[in-house]
């Protein structure tokens, strides 16, 4: 099985997600956008919960490796890790409220990609387990990997509650005044 060609129908899947939601989108609707046919298709992928699932992975790591490329650009760690969330979370917050598409999709995530969902969380929480090791140990006794889990636990609940994406900035900026008060 060709990888490349793999990762392209994942892209393409992903592009498709965004633009009708998950649940208007068919394996047909995947295959013509992605230019093949639809049992060529399902010669990567069995059903369109698989490759929505691989769509959900495939966007967590270019949000990573955006989050990657972006770090040097930023001096402190509290700044570094604000900028993690700032492309993890916070500049399509809005886009997330106020479409209906991308709406769905962050609800489908939770319902038909959790394992998928949690694979890139994890991720994020790996990226920022790196940057909390840079402050010095914590007065709370809480190691880096622990603290990047709660963070990251917090940011998923932030967004069912905040209201918009400033909202969401001014409770992580909050969240992480803490963690750096601790420090």
């Amino acid at each position: 099985m060709d990888k490349k060609k793999k990762l392209d129908i994942v892209a393409t899947a992903l592009d498709v997600f965004f633009k009708y939601g998950y649940k208007r989108v068919s394996m047909n609707e995947i295959a013509e956008a992605a230019g093949i046919s639809r049992p060529g298709l399902y010669l990567y992928f069995k059903s369109k919960e698989e490759i929505f699932n691989a769509a959900i992975v495939h966007h967590g790591d270019i949000l990573i490796e955006e989050i990657n490329n972006g770090l040097l650009s930023h001096q402190t760690t509290e700044d570094k890790i604000l900028y993690a969330f700032e492309v993890w979370a916070i500049r399509n917050f809005d886009d997330s409220l106020n479409s209906p598409e991308y709406k769905e999709i962050t609800d489908s995530s939770y319902q038909f990609a959790r394992e998928a969902l949690d694979t890139s969380y994890g991720k994020l929480e790996t990226l920022l387990t790196g940057l909390l090791e840079m402050y010095p140990a914590t007065a709370s006794g809480i190691p880096p990997m622990r603290l990047a889990h709660l963070v990251t636990g917090a940011l998923r609940g932030f967004k069912t509650i905040a209201k918009n994406s400033n909202e969401l900035r001014h409770m992580i900026q909050d969240l992480l005044r803490i963690v750096s008060a601790s420090q």
